[in-house]
């Protein structure tokens, strides 16, 4: 998660800057956070895909908070915006911009990570990707390039077709990343197959279209079959 903040007043730019490192406190998808003090510094650093999610004041000096959203809105379709002003009366035209939620000034925590749970869940329903921590590097990796997840060692073991990348996280902390989609499936203890990767079902494992094996835990075995059949059916449905 890239977050850039946008406001002249050094207070306000704290307390968000301090608010997104609570709610990320020890997740180690969370990225980084840059914090501008007007709309001029913003855009000498904006390109398109730069950021997934912006903070930002409407009532600033120079190029103010409206115009930033239209300039960011013309080359990324993609990046998340939250307005944090005085005044919800701007209502309309940040409806316009797609901008995600207002944040109207003072306000709680509280307030602040229900409006993030909110652009996640949007960003989720919407990305084609996932990134995670290799070592000290941010890697993007393509959902359609996972063939299956497991762990080891307390590391995420992501698989695909050209290498393993491995993660120091907790598989609570990984799995909902993945499992919000529909062609990902928790199939054993702290693994998940990639079900688009599937050539075939055997009784207790999948065969993926490397040749790898992926195992089904016998507890489940029948549930697990069964949902790859729907996922299959809907898949030729057209319905995924």
């Amino acid at each position: 998660m890239r977050i850039a903040v946008i406001d002249d007043s050094s207070a306000q730019r704290e307390q968000l800057s301090g608010y997104i490192k609570e709610y990320y406190s020890g997740n180690p998808i969370y990225r980084q956070i840059d914090l501008f003090e007007n709309g001029e510094q913003f855009m000498e650093c904006w390109r398109p895909g730069a950021y997934d999610l912006l903070f930002i004041d409407i009532f600033l000096d120079g190029i103010n908070g409206l115009e930033i959203a239209e300039k960011v809105r013309n080359s990324d379709a993609d990046c998340l915006m939250v307005f944090t002003t005085n005044s919800s009366d701007f209502a309309v035209r940040g409806f316009e911009l797609r901008v995600s939620d207002y944040l109207v000034k003072p306000f709680s925590y509280e307030k602040f990570k229900d409006t993030l749970k909110y652009c996640e869940r949007s960003m989720r329903s919407h990305a084609r990707y996932i990134e995670v921590k290799e070592s000290r590097t941010m890697i993007k990796i393509r959902l359609d390039d996972i063939i299956f997840t497991d762990y080891f060692n307390h590391y995420i073991q992501i698989h695909t077709k050209t290498r393993t990348i491995r993660s120091y996280m907790k598989f609570e902390t990984f799995s909902p990343y993945l499992l919000c989609y529909p062609q990902f499936l928790c199939c054993y203890r702290n693994c998940i197959v990639n079900m688009d990767r599937v050539i075939s079902l055997e009784k207790n494992d999948f065969i993926m279209d490397t040749d790898e094996r992926v195992p089904i835990t016998r507890k489940n075995r029948q549930e697990i079959h069964q949902r790859y059949a729907d996922y299959q059916f809907l898949r030729l449905s057209g319905g995924v």
